[in-house]
């Protein structure tokens, strides 16, 4: 007999394997981690195609929180190479330094359009004096930190690409996508007078030798390691519900009913499906508020490229609007053992909505409007095209519009009211963040549950916590 209590883990991406792997290491818990896919990992995962091992596009493992780092590194030891970090932004033609350059940006854009810059962010310094109230949107946001010139050159096609109309985002958007606080610390930054610092550039960041997948995979291995299970093909159906308490949760393993009795859940599920296991058509002001929860769709694009490299850069973003893509990422960057020799493959990532041509279109349509964006920027030669990978996901950007904090506190005051459930994770949480936030929540999850807390009171303090969450490129 045992005296841990039983938790399962719905999901087996980096948010849920985290949670399960921290919850396993204190030692208090039985751990379940079920997923529905037959593969772990999400999208951080690896597959191999083609002879190269490859990742749903662009990830690194970076992280200015406290002790992350360390736990990367006790966890995957000798597996990490530490990589210095090359990326840059595609601009007019030009290939502009990031973190920005005086000279480089000056010579990219000419004198004109960068006294422009200087002249629209100097407008807004003068005007923002009187402006008492906070910024409505995404767009305002940012003009009142860097002026409309930037805004309309930079943040607003790139913005418009990713999620959409930046005028319809909710400011937390730019607020956790922006490291900088606004064009005077850019500025000092040009002219040498304050230095990048961790919390807004990454100077370097550590990479699975054998690709992102061995970070979800370390986490796996952590958990079977300390005797939990982790089980694929387990698509939950139900949950048996006493006293609004979770008892149990029903799902079916590779075709076959298997009951889970629980103490507690943890999802890194969508809300609005563990919103139907837990209320089903009971609330409708719940399940109002969770439907209106935006998201945007993910379309990855792999050209097969007959050349050892084709980039300087890892990765490179593209914010203007002649090209459909809104970054490219080359696998061999990161490890030349992941391809073969004499080819390599570039990776454009770029997100849109159920009723875009290219969403509902062929394989064919998407393969062209890259590959015809690659060649007219310069990176490669249609000659050198020797094949290609279209892959898509549905809903995997969290998009904030004007009214989503009104809908998130709907969604979680009511799965508050679920004494022993907790939700984690990019999906779960409903929170643009990287896979470094998703071990963070994880551990907090883990070592406040064990020392005796109440989930909806670590639920009110993790939501908290995630809303400080910066993304730092």
């Amino acid at each position: 007999m045992t005296d841990k209590q039983n938790i399962v883990v719905l999901g087996a991406g980096v948010g849920g394997l985290a949670a399960g792997y921290f919850l396993a290491r204190t030692g208090k818990y039985e751990v379940t981690v079920l997923e529905k896919e037959s593969v772990i990992g999400g999208l951080c995962a690896s597959f191999e195609h083609d002879g190269f091992t490859l990742d749903y596009g662009a990830h690194k493992l970076y992280s200015v929180i406290p002790g992350v780092l360390d736990e990367v590194r006790d966890l995957m030891g000798e597996q990490l190479l530490t990589l210095p970090k090359k990326n840059r932004l595609f601009l007019r033609g030009h290939l502009v330094d990031y973190p920005l350059k005086l000279g480089n940006i000056a010579s990219v854009l000419g004198p004109l359009t960068f006294l422009q810059l200087g002249f629209g962010y100097g407008i807004e310094l003068l005007t923002g004096f009187f402006k008492r109230q906070p910024a409505g949107s995404y767009e305002e946001y940012i003009i009142r930190r860097f002026g409309r010139p930037t805004y309309e050159l930079v943040f607003e096609p790139l913005a418009d690409k990713v999620w959409g109309d930046p005028a319809t985002l909710h400011p937390e958007m730019a607020r956790t996508r922006v490291p900088a606080s606004g064009g005077l610390e850019i500025i000092l930054k040009l002219l040498g007078l304050k230095k990048e610092t961790a919390e807004t550039n990454a100077e370097f960041f550590y990479y699975p030798r054998g690709g992102f997948g061995d970070w979800p995979g370390a986490l796996a291995k952590g958990i079977e390691e300390l005797g939990g299970r982790i089980i694929t093909n387990a698509n939950v159906t139900s949950f048996q519900m006493s006293d609004n308490d979770i008892r149990a949760v029903e799902a079916e393993v590779d075709g076959k009913a298997q009951t889970f009795p629980v103490d507690h859940v943890v999802s890194s599920i969508p809300l609005p499906l563990i919103g139907r296991l837990v209320f089903g058509d009971a609330d409708p002001e719940f399940n109002q508020a969770v439907e209106g929860l935006q998201f945007r769709h993910l379309i990855l694009a792999y050209i097969f490229v007959e050349r050892d490299l084709a980039l300087e850069d890892q990765w490179i973003f593209f914010p203007e609007k002649n090209v459909v893509f809104s970054r490219i990422f080359e696998q061999k960057q990161m490890n030349p053992e992941l391809g073969p020799a004499n080819r390599t493959v570039i990776n454009a990532d770029f997100t849109t909505t159920e009723d875009n041509p290219l969403w509902q279109g062929s394989d064919e349509e998407v393969v062209k409007e890259v590959v015809d964006g690659l060649v007219s920027s310069g990176f490669i030669k249609p000659e050198e095209v020797s094949g290609s990978l279209v892959l898509r996901r549905r809903n995997f950007y969290p998009r904030y519009d004007l009214d989503y904090a009104n809908k998130m506190q709907t969604v979680s005051d009511k799965l508050r009211t679920v004494p022993n459930l907790l939700t984690t994770g990019r999906i779960g949480m409903y929170n643009y963040n990287n896979s470094d936030h998703c071990a963070d929540m994880g551990r907090f999850i883990a070592d406040h549950l064990a020392a005796g807390e109440h989930p909806p009171e670590i639920w009110k303090a993790l939501e908290q916590r995630v809303a400080d969450y910066k993304i730092v490129d």
